[in-house]
């Protein structure tokens, strides 16, 4: 049988990590309700321990589930309460990546910007002619 992670730090890293994916997957357009299986496919653990810590959160009241028996094909959600607390968690854990691409360099790039805060004309983004 497949090892269960019960202990309460990796109970928190569990809903920490089914938050942000739901909370990602509605963000992109994937469903607000989606079946178990595909969390399972976005998350590194083993099917027992995902449907240990989703049923825990749904009786906890942090999830809604389709049906009371939480299976590969039950449909879960975030109830509403826990959206914003989800998004918090997603833009923490990603707050690193989520930088300006190239063309779209504020004055703290050192690449398209002097110490003045001046564009440079040698922008190494190219995005020295937009303002």
């Amino acid at each position: 049988m497949a090892e269960i992670e019960k202990s309460p730090l990796r109970a928190l890293f569990w809903k920490d990590e089914i938050l942000q994916i739901l909370y990602w997957m509605d963000g992109e357009g994937l469903g607000t309700e989606v079946p178990v299986i595909q969390v399972l496919s976005l998350l590194s653990s083993n099917k027992e321990n995902l449907l240990y810590h989703i049923a825990k959160l749904t009786n906890e009241g942090v999830l809604k589930a389709s049906s009371s028996e939480i299976t590969s094909s039950t449909l879960i959600q975030l109830v509403p309460e826990m959206k914003e607390e989800a998004g918090r968690k997603f833009s923490d854990a990603f707050q690193g990546y989520q930088k300006a691409g190239h063309g779209e360099c504020g004055p703290d790039c050192e690449f398209c910007y002097g110490k003045d805060g001046q564009k440079l004309e040698n922008c190494v983004h190219n995005c020295a002619s937009a303002n």
